[in-house]
């Protein structure tokens, strides 16, 4: 049986009722229209909290009030259990008590992270949005994610080393031309300083090669990125070939492709006379994990490009890398517990983080946390719709593997990174040493002899990175 919160339990109608705290309860087991009333309440409670909500009150830890941050987990995963084990009452109690003491504008990060966690958890656990927000536009979307992008080094981290190691790639393979094919270009913020360094490093070889009189020395960078959305791809090359325009040492090229059945065959990308790096950085078909048929896809498409390098950053949500994961043969007999814990401690930490980051009342990070942190505790509670019973969503789930694990069975190796690397992304968290950088929260983590190097806040891994290249045959 496949182990979902999606349970579609119907009770009987409650014929006594009782009132307790101002809401009206149903005695007994009750229905599922009467929980999500009780829950609709509870979470309205909350909402009518907010502005009086302050968000430089300290921390409550100690739990006395009931509205501790340990106590708030405590609850989601009573949640969690509950829904698994068929439960419908005792999980909407939990996520009750969840709404009476979180909040999206608390003072503690935990009381912020399980609100959003409790939004998502309701509206899986009774197959229909609790909260009827407002669609976010576009506009917002990218106005959090580049607040974001500007608050924390999470990003930062895994674009600056992302594009260390291609400049390596590139200087290795002594040729002119790089080809970066992108297998999620989203925004494009990655690749203008991969741009400036390449200019740069062009600029210094054609004035050193003019005393000899050598000719154009300009190099070509090509990007092919691919994105879900037609708007979006065309806004990215927008941006980056204005930003490129600027860069008289540097020929630059960039094809969006939508991802999708009529998307261009990844063997007809013409990638001749260059040295060819595949970016995997928050690959948009991971949620840090991939199906068995999307491994494949993947894998295809890799292999065709030949690359030199394969460069791969996944969000360390738990260890666990989401909650689709788990053995093959064991999946279905498995709790999605362990994982659901793995996913609340990766975003309390990315949480904690950016509590660090920008001030106890910013409104940009009640923003960022809205708009785009928010969106991705709901993403990535999705697995949980999965319905009991569903032999092909549980088949499809059970063949789920890491893109590490992914890499390592179609024949790549994992390769050391550089001394300038690991420099790199330790000067880049001095530099943000207002941000929990420097002898604060954030920290570099290398691991793997080397092989791998993680952005860690306080005693948890956000994020990963790792380069690729073909294990040699024979």
């Amino acid at each position: 049986m496949n182990l979902t919160l999606s349970l579609g339990i119907s009770g009987g109608t409650a014929k006594k009722r009782k009132v307790r705290d101002g809401v009206v309860d149903d005695v007994g087991d009750g229905g599922d229209r009467g929980r999500v009333m009780r829950l609709l309440q509870a979470r309205e409670r909350m909402m009518a909290r907010l502005e009086f909500d302050d968000p430089r009150a300290a921390p409550d830890d100690d739990g006395a009030s009931g509205g501790g941050g340990l106590r708030l987990m405590h609850l989601l995963l009573s949640s969690v259990a509950a829904g698994e084990a068929g439960d419908a009452q005792a999980a909407a109690a939990a996520l009750q008590e969840v709404y009476r003491h979180a909040s999206f504008g608390g003072g503690d990060p935990a009381q912020r992270v399980a609100a959003y966690f409790a939004d998502a958890l309701a509206s899986r656990l009774f197959r229909s949005p609790v909260a009827a927000s407002p669609p976010t536009s576009r506009t917002e979307l990218l106005l959090a994610y580049t607040m974001f992008y500007q608050a924390s080094p999470f990003y930062q981290f895994a674009h600056f080393t992302a594009n260390q190691v291609i400049v390596e790639a590139f200087e290795d393979g002594g040729r002119r031309r790089l080809h970066v094919v992108d297998f999620d270009v989203s925004y494009g913020f990655q690749w203008p300083s991969l741009i400036q360094s390449l200019s740069d490093a062009a600029g210094t070889s054609t004035s050193s090669s003019h005393e000899i009189g050598d000719c154009d020395e300009r190099v070509s960078l090509r990007i092919t990125g691919f994105g879900t959305s037609a708007d979006e791809l065309r806004q990215t090359e927008a941006r980056l070939t204005r930003f490129a325009s600027g860069c008289p040492n540097l020929l630059f090229e960039f094809e969006g492709v939508l991802n999708g059945p009529n998307s261009v065959r990844h063997d007809r990308i013409k990638t001749d006379d260059a040295t060819v790096v595949v970016n995997l950085v928050f690959p948009a078909a991971q949620n840090s994990r991939t199906s068995s048929r999307e491994a494949c896809s993947a894998l295809a498409r890799i292999d065709s490009l030949n690359p030199s390098l394969v460069f791969l950053v996944e969000k360390d949500e738990g260890g666990c890398s989401g909650l689709t994961g788990g053995n093959a043969t064991s999946r279905r007999r498995s709790s999605l517990l362990p994982r659901f814990t793995a996913t609340l401690r990766y975003f309390a930490a990315v949480f904690d983080s950016l509590h660090e980051c920008l001030p106890a009342d910013s409104t940009e990070r009640l923003a960022i946390e809205r708009d785009h942190l928010g969106r991705e505790i709901s993403n990535a509670m999705a697995p949980l719709d999965r319905h009991r019973g569903d032999d092909h969503m549980a088949a499809e789930s059970s063949g789920s593997a890491s893109w590490k694990e992914t890499m390592e069975s179609a024949g790549f190796e994992v390769v050391k990174l550089s001394s300038r690397t690991v420099s790199q992304a330790k000067l880049l968290l001095k530099m943000k040493s207002g941000c929990g950088g420097g002898d604060g929260g954030f920290r570099v983590i290398e691991g793997d002899g080397g092989r791998a190097m993680s952005l860690g806040w306080r005693d948890s891994a956000l994020l990963t990175a790792t380069g690729w290249q073909r294990r040699p045959r024979g």
